[in-house]
């Protein structure tokens, strides 16, 4: 009676083959067995020109193709083509090491900071620094709002005071893709409180993500023009 059990149970692990309408069929998933290959480990970098270096140093060894994907604005990654067994090698990819400027609202004295140490210098940023420099303290911050601007008192002289307005939406470039590219700028939505002190927020709708992938793609091609005309490496995003 044990013997009957253990070969019935035998049997209902062997794969059955059937064949249907000129298809085969089995009634459990083989797979293959492949023998380990030895394939490179990716490695991660923080700048482009490391991605640029890398490629021209080991694209033989690589492939006979390498495709660069711009992922997003801080982002690349760098892939090989398909070998004999359809199977690609994930290379390099880099990650910007870029702050950025979060949105939010701050302290005065930390707008400053922030507005000086993380943007470029521009037009738009100047003036709300002027501003925001001259905001008085002395007898309480005053301010005006109209739900479109507001207005704050802002010191004039020794001792006098006046309005001054805040333009609503203020022209930024802020630290936020890989530092060998343009920078791209966009506009912010800048607040004033008597509690939470300055408000900045991102008022784009992060299209200037695209403008940062598209100028990614025009550095790599241009710093591996070479390549890509050969068909050697695709940039894409």
């Amino acid at each position: 009676m044990l013997a009957k059990m253990i070969d019935k149970i035998v049997s209902l692990k062997e794969t059955k083959i059937f064949e249907i309408d000129g298809h085969t069929y089995a009634d459990r998933e083989l797979n293959i067995v492949r023998p380990p290959k030895p394939k490179p480990a990716s490695i991660n970098f923080h700048s482009l020109d490391a991605i640029v270096k890398m490629v021209r140093a080991e694209l033989e060894q690589a492939g006979k193709r390498l495709f660069i994907c711009v992922e997003r604005h801080n982002r690349v990654t760098v892939f090989s083509t398909y070998d004999d067994e359809c199977e690609r090698w994930s290379l390099y990819s880099a990650e910007a090491d870029a702050p950025g400027l979060p949105s939010g609202w701050r302290e005065i004295d930390k707008a400053l900071i922030e507005l000086r140490s993380l943007c470029i210098p521009g037009e738009g940023g100047n003036k709300l620094i002027a501003l925001l420099s001259n905001v008085n303290f002395d007898d309480g911050m005053e301010v005006r709002d109209n739900g479109v601007g507001q207005e704050v008192k802002v010191k004039s002289g020794v001792s006098l005071n006046q309005m001054a307005k805040i333009e609503p939406r203020v022209e930024l470039r802020p630290f936020r893709t890989f530092l060998e590219v343009a920078q791209p700028a966009s506009e912010f939505i800048v607040r004033v409180d008597k509690t939470n002190g300055v408000g900045i927020f991102e008022a784009d709708g992060g299209v200037w993500k695209l403008e940062a992938k598209q100028n990614i793609v025009k550095y790599l091609t241009n710093a591996l023009e070479d390549l890509v005309e050969q068909g050697n490496v695709v940039v894409m995003q």
